[in-house]
């Protein structure tokens, strides 16, 4: 199947996948995030969920885990909510004790969390966000923004798919996270007849994503990247993507820079004694 992308300078999309137990997941991509090369993509995938939108709607658990990237720091746990910014803003907590009279006065709301309890603010207050932040009772916050209003994206954890993101910047493809799971996952048997075969085009056979927290595809499928690097999934190795090796040499010594707390892999035929000298 051919890849139809939305923008000619990004792969900004989402594709679906199958695991090995028949549950479903959508994978937003942003514009880093490799994609399987066989698989429903692009301006396909934004169609068929516009079409599951349609589908029975189901529980929504939000994760904690999976918004940080594995040995890498990250804005999530860096208190984004710090801000304050006047957005939706998403809290996880070990329990809802410093916030009860903000959830009693309607400026909170409980949303179900996969540890620990979360809390969706409108808008985080900045003495709020100080408050939290100051005394660690804030364990990861980001900003949130629930895309049921667009009906071009509307939330498919809502409608029994897992939903995975991709976690690092524009500069390398690295895994995606579980950021959210259904309470109730629907089988891929259970999609609309038309979309269904299209959905198994992707099989992760070795995964189940009740059990997987975070997934780097390129380390079980043939993709497609904008990027010629890859982080893998526990977040301490950069390779080449298979395919991108020429280009991946261009930029070796740049990513070669980029921390102690990272093992950048050398390209094909790097010759390490002969740049040192």
């Amino acid at each position: 199947m051919d890849n139809d992308y939305p923008a000619s300078h990004s792969m900004d999309t989402c594709f679906f996948a199958v695991d090995r137990d028949g549950h479903v997941a959508v994978f937003d991509t942003g514009e880093a995030g490799a994609v399987p090369a066989a698989v429903l993509s692009g301006e396909q995938a934004y169609e068929a969920r516009r079409q599951f939108a349609q589908l029975p709607r189901v529980g929504v658990i939000h994760e904690r885990e999976g918004r940080v990237t594995p040995n890498q720091p990250s804005e999530f746990n860096q208190h984004r909510g710090m801000l304050a910014l006047p957005y939706p803003t998403l809290v996880f907590l070990d329990s809802l004790d410093p916030v009860k009279e903000e959830i009693a006065a309607g400026r909170g709301i409980e949303v179900q969390a996969s540890e620990g309890v979360a809390v969706l603010f409108q808008e985080l207050s900045e003495a709020l966000a100080k408050r939290l932040h100051d005394s660690g009772a804030c364990r990861g916050c980001s900003l949130y923004f629930s895309n049921e209003d667009e009906e071009f994206r509307p939330d498919l954890a809502a409608r029994g798919f897992f939903s995975y993101s991709h976690l690092t910047e524009n500069w390398i493809s690295g895994p995606y996270g579980r950021v959210c799971r259904p309470a109730q996952p629907i089988h891929v048997d259970q999609l609309p007849p038309r979309m269904r075969e299209a959905v198994k085009s992707m099989r992760f056979e070795s995964l189940s994503f009740a059990e997987t927290t975070h997934i780097q595809p390129i380390e079980h499928t043939e993709c497609v990247s904008w990027e010629s690097a890859y982080m893998d999934v526990t977040g301490k190795n950069i390779r080449p993507i298979p395919g991108r090796e020429d280009e991946y040499t261009e930029h070796y010594e740049e990513l070669a820079d980029i921390g102690d707390n990272m093992n950048v892999e050398p390209p094909p035929g790097h010759n390490a004694d002969a740049v040192e000298e």
